[in-house]
């Protein structure tokens, strides 16, 4: 770990450290500057509610790594968790500074406000997917694994408690086959990538005219529960987009629904 940094952490609490989130996306210039900023805009919106966070700064204030996370009772995720115990969104310190102790840096300042606040615990939503919140990078910390589904993977801290109450909510998202064409956008805590992708559709979509009718959600606790789902872009009920994909990919996706 370099000194000479000087980094430090930092909580967010104004609409400026809002509008300074998502590090991983400034690393170099954005291809997607719009998404970027949309999901700015969510985070300044429900800062403080629905999404806290730390950022990890340089003494020229730029941000080299974030946290994202709320605390159960105002997480917008697919799970019923008890109260008071932390959500942990998402995690990043930028390429040129791993490998150097700022991620526990990072991670350590974070936890140990949460142990200040009477957190029970932390629950974060991992993957078994390199790069992308990887389970493995937790579990070398001490989270234990309580849930699997597929490539998610649900993993706990204790912090007060050992264990927790928490059990996923039900998809109420159903495959179907039908015309014209169905397609569910769920927007709310994203990353851009992600994000890039659902404007991409509300491009592509209009496209096919009366074949395809699309509907575009904001996420909220009463949308959540609607759908049994916190994100994602479901055509004809099914998660066929992830984040990334191209115009014609997108275009492919609702041509094999057609």
């Amino acid at each position: 770990m370099d000194n000479q940094l000087e980094m430090k952490v930092k909580r967010m609490r104004q609409k400026g450290d809002a509008q300074k989130a998502y590090c991983c996306m400034t690393e170099a210039p954005s291809p997607w500057p719009v998404a970027l900023c949309q999901c700015r805009d969510w985070v300044t919106d429900n800062l403080g509610t629905h999404v806290k966070g730390y950022h990890l700064e340089t003494r020229q204030g730029e941000v080299a790594g974030h946290i994202y996370f709320a605390l159960s009772e105002k997480a917008l995720v697919p799970y019923q968790i008890e109260p008071n115990v932390g959500v942990l969104y998402c995690e990043w310190v930028q390429k040129r500074y791993q490998g150097q102790g700022w991620g526990r840096y990072l991670f350590n300042n974070f936890l140990s406000e949460m142990k200040a606040e009477g957190v029970k615990g932390i629950l974060v939503e991992g993957t078994d997917r390199e790069g992308s919140m990887h389970f493995s990078h937790y579990s070398g910390r001490g989270f234990k694994m309580i849930l699997e589904q597929g490539h998610r993977k649900l993993l706990y801290l204790p912090i007060s408690q050992e264990e927790v109450a928490v059990k996923p909510i039900e998809m109420r998202i159903k495959p179907k086959r039908e015309s014209p064409v169905e397609i569910l956008i769920l927007n709310g805590y994203m990353c851009p990538y992600e994000a890039a992708t659902l404007i991409a559709v509300r491009l592509v979509a209009p496209e096919f005219g009366e074949q395809v009718k699309l509907e575009d959600v904001w996420l909220t606790p009463e949308t959540l529960n609607q759908y049994g789902a916190a994100k994602g872009i479901f055509i004809n009920g099914r998660r066929k987009l992830t984040g990334g994909e191209s115009e014609e990919q997108i275009r492919q996706a609702i041509r094999e629904e057609l």
